[in-house]
């Protein structure tokens, strides 16, 4: 069966799509992209993943040429194409700048695939680790944006692999807490949920904004951004990440400090988050 791709706006197989290896995006990681998560053909928040998108390739001076409507209804249509519409699956969109080798470019053109897949089972819990690689300083490279360049990130997820961990939670090169390599993190002590603010080198994801908001509408908890030291995450009850794909996902240890992987306010926000999802599928 055939797997297609949406390639510079037009639907084609995968395997006549053809990319010169000496592409800006290969070369230099020249580009942005965006992931999420579709379920059986209905989005949450797409907008402001497309926006986000946007505003990325808008950050590197690319040109965009489509608008929010054409973005959807190329997904669908990439959705219908590969059986993916009554199933839950991830969709990648990645755009790179044209042009050749050298570090300055003055072209503004891209080109831009949309791809989908089915989404696979994933652990309902995960342990993490501490690694020696720091989150990029927003001062060095924009942190709000997907930028197609993640070698640090790639450094990061293989050191922690070494551990026997799932995924790598990174701090800034002050130290403070940032994020993991695949999402943002969370805390529980007592009724407080804390999680670090945005000055902490992260890119803050649309799920983690979804339950920051969530969080603030309601009396049952209270949520703390701030600079926090890896002490303040290991004197916690529990520990929890989030990301568009996965949603949220209890952490169960940091390099062998454990958490309550079952804890109630967990389970309340998972409830919360899945109740406001439900509302606002389209």
């Amino acid at each position: 069966m055939k797997n297609y791709l949406i390639y510079n706006g037009s639907l084609v197989p995968e395997e006549e799509v053809l990319i010169s290896p000496l592409n800006r995006g290969m070369m230099y990681g020249d580009g942005c992209f965006d992931t999420l998560r579709t379920y059986k053909g209905k989005f949450f928040k797409l907008e402001e993943h497309f926006k986000r998108f946007i505003n990325s390739a808008n950050y590197l001076g690319i040109e965009t040429y489509f608008e929010f409507a054409d973005f959807k209804l190329k997904i669908l249509e990439l959705l219908e194409a590969n059986h993916l519409m009554k199933k839950d699956a991830i969709i990648r969109v990645q755009c790179w700048r044209d042009g050749g080798r050298g570090y300055l470019s003055k072209s503004t053109n891209a080109h831009w695939i949309t791809s989908s897949s089915e989404i696979e089972p994933y652990k309902e819990s995960i342990q993490l680790s501490i690694v020696d690689v720091r989150a990029i300083p927003a001062d060095a490279l924009e942190r709000i944006f997907k930028l197609s360049n993640g070698l640090n990130y790639i450094k990061a997820a293989n050191q922690s692999n070494l551990s026997g961990a799932d995924d790598a939670l990174m701090l800034t090169m002050n130290k403070k807490v940032s994020e993991t390599t695949k999402a943002n993190i969370f805390w529980v002590k007592e009724n407080t949920v804390f999680t670090p603010s945005i000055n902490c080198d992260l890119l803050p994801g649309i799920t983690r904004n979804t339950i920051i908001d969530l969080l603030a509408k309601t009396s049952l908890f209270s949520v703390v951004e701030g600079e926090f030291e890896v002490k303040d995450v290991e004197h916690s009850e529990a520990v929890f990440v989030t990301n568009s794909v996965r949603e949220i996902v209890s952490v169960t240890s940091i390099d062998g400090t454990r958490f309550d992987s079952s804890h109630p306010v967990v389970h309340s926000i998972k409830d919360n988050f899945e109740e406001f999802k439900r509302q606002n599928l389209s």
